[in-house]
């Protein structure tokens, strides 16, 4: 045997040793051309927070790019979650929020957004072949007091936001979109975020638009927009005088630095877009007849995928029994960074657990059977990977074989 036949964790050749795509992308060069005016112009203006022209204008543009008539940029996209709740239901954080149901894969923001606004959450199941809102599970799940659904789309996997819709539609739920990471997925050829009464977005700096930080809120209806409005800007009306308060908010501006990077980053959104899907539809080609790993699927009605997570699952038996941890340590020990994603139902993790101790009648878990079978096989790559080359790709397959070879042989 040959030291290339070796496995990496095992002292062998990696398979790969060059490094990946850097995220976010920098270069000096983009820093003197573009960057850098951008932020000597916001210091130079004396105008750092209000009125916040830049940030309105850089709303304005994501608005326009993701389909939607209104949008209110924020800090972050927990912020954004929670303002998208205030306009779509009409509440202010204080009273009783109803009861909103959230998938049980899916980050804490989802859930910890509505405790926030003192909505009650309930976890329910998801598909295990897109990872996404099971909209059965979701019908079995609605309660009196039921009075939204979030639905995410995750990795960037638009959910089936027809069914969704047409539940919603027939039980009076409102829909706040999670497209936090989502940007520019579509179902049905209509981008995400504008789909449900509001939508809410994150820039945060893994997010395939960055700032470092930030959210969006997205919606259709002018009234849901100047209750976010409100919700983010103190309680002010979208125009309205500085000292005039008709309701209650809170202070979510954004800064005008960040809306001047993020619209840098802009410049370079679509053309990154379409590399991810071009290396995901390759890897995708490239698993078809591999096994042990299968791709990940696309949700009905998907006609976007953003690709901020490629999301695969593991089967133990094609690799001589070894488990999901072994082959991801494996994997990232031949050069192609992986990782396991979320290791158990968000409703049973300690935070919720502890939650639903104290305040049961906050916290329930609905169903999370396919969820906990998704915990225990997923396996992720990063959308940077998926910013590589084409044959970068052949190099994530080449790699999963090489470990196939040596645990089978």
């Amino acid at each position: 045997m040959g030291k290339t036949d070796v496995l990496a964790i095992d002292g062998g050749t990696p398979v790969r040793t060059a490094p990946w795509p850097q995220w976010p992308q920098v270069s000096i060069e983009e820093w003197q051309e573009a960057v850098e005016p951008a932020l000597r112009a916001v210091f130079l203006s004396g105008t750092e927070g209000l009125p916040g022209e830049r940030a309105h204008r850089v709303a304005a543009d994501l608005a326009k790019r993701f389909g939607v008539s209104h949008a209110v940029l924020t800090p972050h996209g927990t912020d954004a979650l929670m303002a998208a709740l205030a306009g779509a239901l009409d509440i202010d954080g204080l009273g009783d929020g109803g009861e909103v149901l959230v998938p049980s894969y899916t980050f804490v923001a989802s859930a910890s957004a509505p405790l926030a606004m003192r909505c009650a959450v309930a976890f329910v199941d998801i598909d295990p072949a897109t990872f996404t809102l099971d909209p059965s599970a979701l019908e079995a799940a609605i309660r009196p007091h039921t009075t939204a659904i979030l639905p995410v789309h995750l990795g960037g996997q638009p959910c089936d936001m027809t069914a969704i819709g047409r539940i919603a539609a027939r039980r009076g739920l409102a829909v706040i979109e999670d497209c936090a990471q989502a940007h520019g997925a579509a179902h049905r050829k209509r981008p995400v975020g504008g789909w449900g009464t509001a939508g809410a977005f994150s820039f945060q700096s893994s997010k395939n638009l960055t700032a470092g930080e930030g959210g969006l809120v997205t919606t259709n209806d002018a009234t849901v927009w100047e209750r976010v409005a409100s919700f983010v800007d103190v309680g002010r009306r979208p125009g309205g005088a500085r000292w005039e308060y008709p309701r209650l908010g809170w202070n979510y501006r954004p800064s005008e630095y960040l809306a001047a990077l993020l619209a840098t980053r802009l410049t370079h959104f679509e053309a990154q877009a379409a590399r991810r899907t071009a290396n995901a539809v390759r890897l995708t080609a490239l698993l078809a007849d591999f096994d042990g790993l299968t791709p990940p699927a696309l949700a009905r009605g998907c006609s976007a995928h953003a690709w901020h997570l490629y999301q695969m699952t593991y089967q133990p038996a094609a690799f001589g029994g070894r488990t999901r941890a072994e082959f991801v340590r494996a994997l990232v020990a031949e050069g192609v960074p992986a990782w396991v994603g979320y290791e158990a139902p968000l409703g049973r993790t300690p935070a919720l657990e502890a939650a639903a101790a104290r305040h049961p009648d906050r916290v329930r878990i609905a169903s999370d059977e396919q969820c906990a079978r998704c915990c225990a096989t997923s396996v992720w790559l990063g959308q940077q990977l998926l910013l590589g080359e084409a044959a970068d790709m052949d190099q994530v397959v080449e790699a999963a074989a090489k470990i196939q070879a040596a645990w089978t042989a």
